[in-house]
C-alpha cells in the first residue's frame, strides 16, 4: 500500500471536506442555528434534508463527469463550489433561502465524493482495497472530532449567531483542502472509464446491485437521523450544556476515525457481508440506547459504538460494488447505489424532526431506526451465506 500513500492522504482530506466539514459538522451548528433562526425541528430537518436532496441530484451528474474530466480538475472545482455554497448560507437568516445554498452544497458534495470513491476503488488494489477505502472515510471522523470541540467554543466567544462563524471557518477549510489535494491525487490520474453502453436500468434486474442497495438504504436513513439530531437529541433528554454535548460529539469523531480502517481489514479477511453483520449490531445497539431511558453515561457508549462502527459502511458498500461487478462499472454502479442511499437519507432528517414534533421526544426517532439496523444485521447474515461472483 506504499506507494499509494500520498493518494490516501489527499483523499482523506477530500472526505474530510466534502463530507466531514460539508455535511457532519451541521449537527454541533443545528441546536444554535434553530435557536437564533426561531425555527421548529421540522424546519431545521427540512435544512439537513434539502442538503440530502442535493447529493441525490448530484449523483445523476456524478458518474457523467467522472468519465469526462480528469479525477484531480473535477474534485478541485467541485469542492470550492461546495465551500462558495457553504459560505452563501451565512448571508441570510431565512430557513428557504439557507436551505437552497444547502441543496447546491450537497449536489456538489456528492459528485466529489463518488468520485473520490471509486477513483480509489479503480486505483488500490484488491487485496488491500478494503483497508485503503476504510482510512479515507474516517476523514468524516476528523472533522466530528473538530466541530465538536471548535462550536462549543465559538458559542462562548461569538455573541451574535455563533453558528455562522462555525460554518464560515468550515467553508474555508474546504476551499484550502482543495488545493491542498491536489497532488496526492495527481499521483495516479488515471482511472479506468464506467461501460457506457450498460444502461443504468439494467441493473436493477440483477441481484447482486439489490444486495448492495438495500444494505445502503437502511443505513441512509439510520445514519442521517443520528448525525443529524444526535447533539439536539442529548441536550432535550438530559438538558446537558453545548459543551457537554460537543464532547460527546468528539468521541463519535474520534472513535469514527478508526472505523473504515479496523473494519476494512476485517473485511478483507473474513468478507464484507461477514463483517456487516458485526457493524450493524453495534448500529443497532447505538440507537437502541437513544430510545430508551436510561442513565445519562450511557450515552458514551451509544457514541463510542456508533463512531466505531458507522464509516466502515460506506467504504464497505464501495467494497462490494468492486467484487460484485467489474472494474470499468464501479463508477456506475457506486453512482446508482448511492442514488437509492441517498434518497433514504433525505426522507430521515425532514420525518423525525415532523416525529419530534408531534411527540415532543426523540425516543420515538431512535426506536424506529433502531428497529430498520436490526433488519439490516439479518439481512447481512442472509447474504454472507451466498458466494460473491463478479459481473463482467
Amino acid at each position: 500500500m506504499r506507494p499509494y500513500i500520498k493518494s490516501i492522504i489527499a483523499s482523506f482530506l477530500v472526505i474530510l471536506a466534502c463530507l466531514g466539514f460539508g455535511r457532519f459538522a451541521f449537527g454541533m451548528v443545528l441546536p444554535n442555528m434553530q435557536e437564533t433562526l426561531n425555527i421548529t425541528t421540522t424546519q431545521i430537518g427540512f435544512i439537513g434534508t434539502a442538503n440530502f436532496i442535493g447529493y441525490i441530484i448530484g449523483i445523476f451528474f456524478a458518474n457523467f463527469l467522472y468519465s469526462k474530466y480528469t479525477t484531480h480538475k473535477l474534485i478541485f472545482l467541485t469542492i470550492i463550489l461546495q465551500g462558495l455554497s457553504m459560505l452563501a448560507m451565512i448571508f441570510f437568516n431565512d430557513y428557504l433561502l439557507i436551505s437552497f445554498f444547502y441543496t447546491l452544497s450537497g449536489f456538489f458534495s456528492a459528485i466529489v465524493n463518488m468520485s473520490i470513491m471509486a477513483y480509489m476503488a479503480n486505483v488500490i488494489p484488491k487485496e488491500v482495497r478494503g483497508k485503503a477505502l476504510g482510512i479515507i472515510v474516517s476523514g468524516s471522523g476528523l472533522a466530528i472530532i473538530i466541530s465538536g470541540q471548535l462550536v462549543p467554543i465559538i458559542e462562548k466567544t461569538i455573541a451574535y449567531m455563533p453558528w455562522k462563524t462555525s460554518w464560515t471557518i468550515f467553508a474555508f477549510i474546504l476551499i484550502l483542502i482543495a488545493f491542498f489535494s491536489q497532488p496526492g491525487i495527481k499521483k495516479h490520474a488515471s482511472h479506468e472509464m464506467p461501460d457506457t453502453k450498460v444502461k443504468a436500468n439494467k441493473y436493477f434486474k440483477i441481484p447482486s446491485f439489490w444486495k448492495i442497495g438495500i444494505i445502503y438504504m437502511i443505513f441512509g436513513i439510520s445514519y442521517s437521523i443520528y448525525v443529524t439530531y444526535f447533539v439536539s437529541a442529548v441536550i432535550d433528554k438530559y438538558n446537558v450544556s453545548t459543551s457537554l454535548s460537543g464532547d460527546f460529539w468528539t468521541v463519535v469523531g474520534f472513535c469514527s476515525i478508526f472505523s473504515g480502517f479496523i473494519f476494512g481489514i476485517v473485511a478483507d479477511k473474513v468478507g464484507p457481508y461477514k463483517t456487516l453483520i458485526f457493524v450493524y449490531i453495534l448500529q443497532t445497539i447505538s440507537h437502541f440506547i437513544l430510545a430508551i431511558d436510561i442513565n445519562a453515561y450511557a450515552i458514551w457508549f451509544s457514541a463510542i459504538i456508533f463512531g466505531i462502527s458507522v464509516w466502515s459502511i460506506p467504504s464497505l458498500v464501495a467494497l462490494l460494488t468492486s467484487l460484485h461487478f467489474d472494474v470499468k462499472r464501479t463508477a456506475q454502479v457506486l453512482s446508482l447505489v448511492t442514488l437509492l442511499f441517498a434518497s433514504c437519507q433525505a426522507i430521515g432528517p425532514v420525518t423525525a424532526g415532523y416525529i419530534y414534533d408531534i411527540t415532543n421526544d426523540f425516543s420515538y426517532v431512535f426506536m424506529i431506526t433502531s428497529v430498520l439496523t436490526l433488519i439490516a444485521v439479518i439481512i447481512s447474515f442472509v447474504f454472507s451465506k451466498q458466494t460473491i461472483k463478479q459481473i463482467p
